[in-house]
């Protein structure tokens, strides 16, 4: 018999195994299409910005309602179909209605699968690292051999690979236990406290600055590898790498919550982002360019279990799912908007490894800022 966890490791490994053979090279894609820096940006951005209404909006529905799994399978099945459509896009007009509705019809799919794995584990949500690291794997797996194969047959293979991974996910999903919700009411309420509480003004605040710098990484890590001499092998591997951190950071993410603290890990993951990009501005040879990819268990995977974890302490009773998705619009949502947007635009105009160094700038800007605030907070207390 199949139980509810092994189902949620099943989800994880399809969903980021689908994620990892198509979401890196978007925006490889879009330039071979012919599209300009600009243009690469902005319909990059349309992912993250797509996200930001998609998620919490989805979300706040499922809270609502109770009928979180009609949402997520409805929103899997488009994000399917829609995928599909990214093959007959040839410029940017036609592009651009594809990428926005990929990115509202995916943006719930994973705040509504977090949710309903934390209502598994009950009061073991320190264990999320645990069934979060499936998705690791998938990634892992999957990245690679879809970098010998795009070799082999072309960008353009990653797109069906994906739809066949993101259908049998929808498959796996299906049976995954999720609970019912607040009233519609409560939602609202529950949105209210959220805006008044002072501990998810700070944490949004730094989510949303490691999502910037994240975003700089997600959408131009195969633009910088290609630029400087890398092929679709060691972009495979350049994904491996950062998955094989990725795994020993959830194996720890447990005890380090529960040692340092999620607050603290996630200001550290916010520092490993900043002194990431800074790596890669400096950095020519495409062997020594997998070096940083080390840092991306702390970067992202740290980073993910605490920010899940302290938004289900946080979050208002009744809308834990919303809250999920404010983490998750926050980060890959807004800040992924912010990135995205303004890396095409320093992309075109820079150069790629001078993007990455004004983006580490923008990086330890923002460490200063929360420095500097946490010494007049803890003064005033």
């Amino acid at each position: 018999m199949i139980t509810d966890t092994t189902r949620a490791k099943h989800v994880y490994f399809l969903y980021y195994a689908a994620s990892a053979a198509l979401l890196p090279v978007l925006s490889l894609y879009y330039q071979q299409a012919g599209l300009r820096g600009a243009q690469i940006g902005l319909l990059t951005a349309l992912w993250p910005a797509g996200s930001v209404l998609g998620a919490a909006a989805w979300s706040a529905v499922a809270d609502a309602t109770g009928r979180h799994r009609a949402l997520l399978m409805a929103a899997t099945g488009m994000t399917v179909i829609v995928s599909q459509l990214l093959l007959v896009g040839s410029s940017f007009w036609v592009l651009m209605p594809i990428a926005l509705g990929f990115a509202l019809f995916s943006s719930p799919i994973v705040p509504i699968v977090d949710d309903a794995v934390l209502t598994i584990l009950a009061d073991r949500r320190s264990h999320y690292g645990r069934l979060r690291l499936w998705g690791a794997v998938g990634w892992g797996i999957s990245a690679p051999l879809v970098g010998l194969l795009v070799d082999a047959a072309g960008l353009s293979m990653s797109i069906p690979v994906y739809g066949v991974l993101m259908t049998g996910m929808m498959i796996s999903a299906a049976r995954l236990p999720v609970g019912r919700g607040a009233t519609g009411a409560n939602v609202l309420n529950g949105l209210r406290t959220m805006l008044k509480d002072p501990r998810w003004v700070v944490f949004l605040s730094i989510v949303l600055m490691r999502g910037i710098g994240g975003a700089f990484v997600h959408h131009y890590l195969f633009i910088y590898l290609a630029d400087i001499g890398g092929g679709g092998t060691l972009r495979g591997i350049a994904l491996a790498v950062a998955t094989a951190s990725e795994l020993a950071a959830y194996l720890l993410a447990e005890r380090l919550v529960r040692r340092v603290g999620a607050r603290r890990i996630l200001f550290i993951s916010l520092l490993a982002t900043t002194v990431r990009l800074l790596l890669y501005s400096v950095i020519t040879n495409p062997i020594v360019a997998l070096a940083p990819q080390l840092l991306h268990g702390v970067t992202f995977a740290l980073f993910l279990v605490a920010g899940v974890n302290y938004a289900r302490e946080i979050a208002p009773e009744g809308i834990s799912a919303t809250a999920q998705a404010v983490f998750t619009s926050t980060n890959m949502g807004v800040g992924g908007f912010i990135g995205a947007l303004l890396g095409g635009w320093l992309y075109e105009l820079f150069g790629i490894q001078r993007m990455y160094l004004i983006a580490a700038g923008i990086g330890l800007i923002a460490l200063v800022g929360f420095l500097i605030g946490s010494v007049r907070q803890r003064r005033r207390a």
